[in-house]
């Protein structure tokens, strides 16, 4: 008797010691063009998953807005380093929850500036985390990647993850051992210029706001639709309708699905339809949250999408490419 407890002691020990191993406690920065992420979880690399999350903030940083208002096409100085207590809070909260390793990506914003390369290494000494400018098809992929982590996906089904920021879009899809990408410019801050600069004949660097749109919800429609039927390359318009549709990113899981279904985690063609209609009258007095300089023409923007590719629902979740590169890294080879 003796004997055995003696070896089912052992084996609890050298199981428990093996779990602890493979369990790391990891965590990423995702600098986007409208929201700086933070994201951290416990994950098992054994197991190749995320056991728990441990850590979530976001930060509204309008490093697009301040691009689009620079006449050197640069990031402000000033607009990032005004941002610093707020970011090296994430890390610091990360670092207390014994969390080792962290990284950062910064996308569409750095990759346009002028001195984007330059912003992305002043944030990594402030902060003390690497940085890496990544490019829109790793955008689109680490996308798809936070999509994987929260969502179940069946071998025959045929997910496509959309991600809209403040200046890009992507979708993202696998079909057996091929890629599909769609790589956009047409996003939150540059569709909501084109709306200033073509529809209401101002400059957007001076005016920020398209608000209220009023009448020109129809206008603003088309021109999304227009730009959907041009851009999008014809793998995604002929399977369209038979795909299965997550939408990630600040655009469409938190600004669409707030205003179009704020208790549910989707939104469907005829919700987007209501919302536009109910909220195009009105001005920003009458807006709410960081990004309401924005939100009514981000409905604009999803509807005329989902309008030209036959889209009749978009399911949501909330996640950062900070958790699609977590994720991608457990499973990485």
């Amino acid at each position: 008797m003796k004997l055995l407890i003696l070896i089912l002691s052992l084996l609890i020990f050298s199981s428990s010691t093996f779990a602890n191993d493979c369990e790391e406690r990891r965590g990423a920065l995702d600098f986007g063009s409208g929201t700086t992420k933070a994201f951290a979880a416990v994950v098992d690399t054994c197991a190749k998953k995320i056991i728990s999350v441990l850590y979530e903030d976001r930060l509204p940083l309008a490093l697009n807005e301040a691009l689009e208002k620079s006449p050197k096409k640069e990031i402000p100085a000033t607009t990032v380093q005004e941002a610093f207590p707020k970011i090296k809070n994430f890390v610091t909260k990360m670092k207390e929850l014994q969390v080792t390793r962290i990284q950062g990506v910064a996308t569409s914003v750095f990759r346009v500036a002028k001195n984007g390369k330059a912003t992305a290494q002043m944030i990594s000494e402030e902060v003390g985390v690497p940085v890496q400018i990544i490019s829109q098809e790793r955008e689109a992929e680490l996308g798809y990647w936070s999509a994987l982590a929260q969502k179940k996906v069946e071998p025959s089904e045929l997910m496509v993850v959309w991600d809209i920021g403040g200046g890009s879009m992507q979708m993202y899809a696998r079909t057996k051992d091929k890629v599909h990408i769609y790589q956009g410019d047409l996003a939150s801050v540059t569709f909501k210029n084109k709306i200033l600069q073509v529809l209401q004949f101002k400059n957007p660097a001076e005016v920020s706001s398209p608000n209220p749109l009023g009448r020109q919800k129809e206008a603003a429609l088309q021109l999304a639709k227009n730009h959907a039927y041009l851009n999008v390359p014809k793998f995604f318009k002929d399977n369209a309708t038979q795909a299965r549709w997550i939408g990630v990113g600040g655009v469409l899981s938190a600004s669409v699905q707030r205003q179009a279904h704020p208790s549910g985690h989707d939104f469907t063609e005829n919700q987007l339809s209501e919302a536009l209609k109910r909220r195009a009258p009105l001005s920003d007095s009458q807006l709410e949250g960081d990004y309401k300089i924005s939100d009514v023409s981000n409905l604009a923007l999803v509807l005329g999408y989902m309008q030209a590719l036959k889209i009749s629902k978009v399911e949501t979740v909330q996640a950062s490419l900070g958790q699609g590169l977590i994720y991608q890294g457990l499973h990485a080879k």
